[in-house]
């Protein structure tokens, strides 16, 4: 009885001891994220062409560490039609930093495939289109008269897509 008793203690042991290592894991894929999404000029709608592309920081701090947080890069897009789209430059799948080919009319993730219709958003080939949120978070822009654009804000999860969405 007693030789049972101590396997069960062993193998409790054991398990928790197993399983340790593997908790810190937790802080790294599941960030605590947060920024106060406030206005913020991001540019000028001369300053872009039909078919181009401007990558921003927002929210800006003035702290080069943490403007240069991946998390807080973003696309500005105008698209072929002459309408703007602006999404999180990171990609769904595992973070990598996506990017606008004009010559495609596509946003690529350059580390696994991923691509993403500029339209939208929404992941359309790669691993990231297999996931069951695929589509990337939108920032709210706003385009005064005299062409200045700013970005108010951002519907989704950087990282984890835009709620309510495909």
């Amino acid at each position: 009885m007693k030789r049972r008793k101590f396997l069960k203690t062993v193998m409790g042991i054991s398990g928790i001891l197993a399983v340790t290592p593997f908790v810190p894991i937790k802080d790294y894929l599941i960030t605590n994220v947060s920024f106060e999404f406030t206005r913020q000029k991001i540019g000028n709608i001369n300053e872009l062409p039909p078919g181009s592309r401007k990558i921003y920081t927002y929210p800006v701090t003035g702290n080069p560490e943490l403007d240069g947080d991946p998390f807080r890069k973003f696309l500005l897009l105008r698209l072929p039609d002459g309408s703007l789209k602006s999404y999180s430059a990171v990609c769904l799948h595992l973070w990598c930093l996506v990017d606008y080919k004009s010559e495609r009319n596509q946003i690529e993730c350059p580390c696994h495939g991923s691509i993403y219709d500029p339209n939208t958003g929404i992941a359309i080939r790669g691993p990231a289109s297999l996931q069951f949120n695929k589509t990337l978070p939108e920032v709210k822009i706003e385009v005064e008269e005299n062409g200045d654009i700013y970005a108010n804000g951002v519907v989704g999860v950087i990282g984890y897509g835009k709620e309510g969405a495909v």
